[in-house]
């Protein structure tokens, strides 16, 4: 289950600033959950072999590993079950020719299959992971493509909005403090239908971007949008290195970078694409005069 003891002293820790970190940026937790103890080899490949229908495992499962909004088929900020317990980040390419994207370190190598929830009862392995970046430690360097395939595009449907707190629309390239919103699984106790968490993103750089907020073990790979809307990147570290990262809790890879590793647009909810953009922040993380406006 999604809901326990551990995830609720990570959660505390995290919020009460109790975990600590080193000098490293790569420092500190990040937030995956294993497949579920239910998701045997055996189911894996009943999974596998239902193709592009699917596999219906009950509502009862789902809404443990799987619980908030799911608003239709493979949907950006979706629930990914195996290889591991995660989240989906934004819809890459087209509606047409749709990938979508995820944390490195939530899934295996190039070829393998990732395992979604498409609606409340089904499991289907939408795709296989056609790209990752070369290590799973970094905040700006933790991200995996994978191409929907296409019998479970036209099953399913393809949903580049985010559930509940809406977007992507547009990307964001700037510097500066902003509030930030994300949208994940990842569970400390039961909560009414969807799970939409705020925060305020205080360190930019080219690459990576923190920001302090709340997040959890299931939260993984998650899609992270401005206030304003503009895909701001993805969430893969809890407690990132306070050294690089000053005052933030959360961070991951931004979105100018993941369109760049990706080589496709990410797709706007309304279904138009968004190119990355260019950025001028730096590779240090601090930005502080930036930050404050002071130059």
């Amino acid at each position: 289950m999604r809901v326990g003891m551990a995830k609720a002293t990570v959660a505390a820790a995290v919020m009460c600033g109790i975990l600590t970190t080193g000098a490293s940026a790569s420092v500190g937790t990040q937030p995956k959950l294993p497949k579920p103890s239910w998701y045997t080899q055996a189911l894996h490949e009943r999974v596998l072999a239902a193709g592009p229908q699917g596999l219906d495992v009950g509502d009862e499962r789902l809404n443990a590993e799987c619980p908030g909004v799911h608003l239709a088929g493979v949907q950006a900020g979706g629930c990914i079950v195996a290889p591991a317990g995660c989240t989906a980040n934004f819809i890459f390419g087209s509606l047409s020719n749709p990938h979508i994207g995820t944390a490195r370190h939530c899934v295996g190598g190039v070829g393998d299959e990732l395992v979604m929830q498409v609606d409340t009862t089904t499991l289907a392995s939408v795709g296989t992971v056609v790209s990752h970046t070369s290590g799973e430690g970094e905040p700006g360097n933790d991200f995996a493509l994978i191409r929907i395939d296409p019998g479970v595009a036209s099953k399913w449907g393809v949903s580049p909005a985010i559930p509940a707190i809406g977007g992507p629309q547009g990307v964001y390239t700037g510097c500066a403090i902003t509030p930030v919103l994300h949208w994940g699984h990842g569970y400390a106790a039961a909560v009414a239908q969807g799970k939409p968490e705020g925060g305020l993103a205080t360190n930019w750089n080219d690459d990576g971007y923190g920001w302090t907020g709340f997040g959890l073990p299931g939260d993984s790979g998650s899609a992270v949008i401005t206030a304003g809307g503009q895909a701001a990147g993805n969430f893969t570290h809890l407690i990132v290195d306070t050294a690089t990262y000053p005052g933030s809790t959360l961070a991951g890879t931004r979105a100018t970078r993941l369109i760049q590793l990706a080589g496709m647009p990410i797709v706007n909810a309304d279904g138009s694409q968004a190119g990355g953009g260019s950025t001028a922040c730096g590779s240090s993380g601090l930005n502080v005069g930036k930050l404050v406006g002071l130059g």
